[in-house]
């Protein structure tokens, strides 16, 4: 059996508050607090939020950065100290990596013209320490306007349900383990999470599994795997969250872009190869005109993006996109489900 630890992050629950504002609906147990931080937000920390957050796994490779260092902040101005004092390749590719290899990096450093790469991410890779600042800044800045005054408010209930679910652990670990999500399996010899794929971890190989209570997590529970250690939260439930019972907006788009059957062809050849909307309309015989709002649809959803070669601009498709709806449609699905694990502290 793996050795099992309680670590709240304050900076980990800050970046989750921000993956919840970028991502809102899919959050039903914060909906309520997102819509409220988006009207308390300054416009100009909104904008980078829903701008930087999709390139970066909708902020959660800042989880794995905290994680893979072990900063064990006391605050979220202490993690943010720690973060500016990575070197810069490292964060870099800290930042890229994940999504595109380190090999490729090095290479695309070298040779900036052949990167394939958004204009920020080529930006970060080339200036990383000009990045680090903005972010770190970002996140002062973030901390100070709003996620502050939350911390404050919840932190006496995280440190209450960590201290229940510790002694919990102390009378039945793997029966406690097993509780946290309907997702998470748990041997003695190993743990299997339901994500996108089913993950499998040998206890063996990561001795160490490390439980990181949240009020901004759930319907997630995997956050990242350093190492020798596997990190999954622990959903903690605070008053006043009005939960959401509706279907995300952003599904029923993705899922009424997916129902058109020509539409649905275009995806897939977009999928496989980059095509010109004047190429598209003479494979299937349409008007440009009729391709265009296809292809509207599917960028509108996430499910494309284009990229401009000389004069012609060509459209791709995001297969991470489409391997997400499986999750997002389960999720949804599991929300009664949920409501029976979700860890829920005593307030008394």
């Amino acid at each position: 059996m793996a050795f099992v630890s309680v670590d709240f992050s304050p900076f980990n629950e800050m970046i989750m508050s921000l993956h919840v504002i970028q991502n809102p609906a899919h959050h039903p147990y914060r909906l309520a607090w997102a819509e409220k931080a988006e009207k308390k937000l300054p416009q100009d920390l909104l904008l980078l939020i829903k701008e930087w957050g999709p390139h970066f796994y909708d902020w959660m490779y800042f989880i794995n950065i905290r994680n893979e260092f072990q900063f064990n902040e006391a605050t979220v101005e202490e993690a943010v100290e720690r973060l500016a004092l990575l070197p810069d390749l490292t964060f870099s590719y800290l930042m890229l990596g994940e999504k595109y290899g380190s090999d490729s990096l090095l290479k695309w450093k070298n040779n900036p013209a052949s990167a394939p790469l958004h204009s920020i991410e080529k930006d970060i890779l080339l200036h990383a320490a000009a990045w680090k600042r903005k972010f770190c800044d970002f996140f002062y800045e973030y901390n100070r306007h709003l996620f502050a005054e939350e911390l404050f408010r919840i932190t006496p209930w995280i440190a209450r349900a960590a201290e229940n679910f510790k002694k919990e652990l102390s009378d039945s670990k793997i029966e406690s383990l097993n509780s946290i999500h309907p997702d998470v399996t748990v041997t003695s010899n190993s743990i299997r999470i339901k994500k996108n794929d089913v993950y499998t971890f040998s206890f063996e190989e990561f001795p160490r599994l490390v439980i990181q209570p949240s009020t901004f997590a759930t319907p997630h529970v995997m956050l990242c795997c350093n190492q020798d250690r596997v990190a999954i939260a622990l959903h903690v439930a605070v008053p006043d969250s009005e939960k959401n019972h509706e279907p995300p907006e952003d599904l029923i788009t993705l899922l009424k872009a997916l129902s058109e059957p020509t539409r649905l062809k275009i995806l897939q050849d977009l999928l496989h190869h980059p095509y010109s909307t004047k190429q598209l309309a003479h494979k299937y015989n349409l008007t440009e005109a009729t391709v265009s709002n296809h292809l509207k649809q599917l960028l509108s959803c996430g499910l494309a993006e284009t990229q401009r070669k000389g004069y012609y601009v060509f459209y791709t498709g995001k297969r991470d996109r489409l391997e997400s709806l499986r999750t997002d449609v389960a999720q949804f699905m599991q929300q009664p489900v949920l409501d029976e694990y979700i860890f829920i502290p005593d307030l008394t």
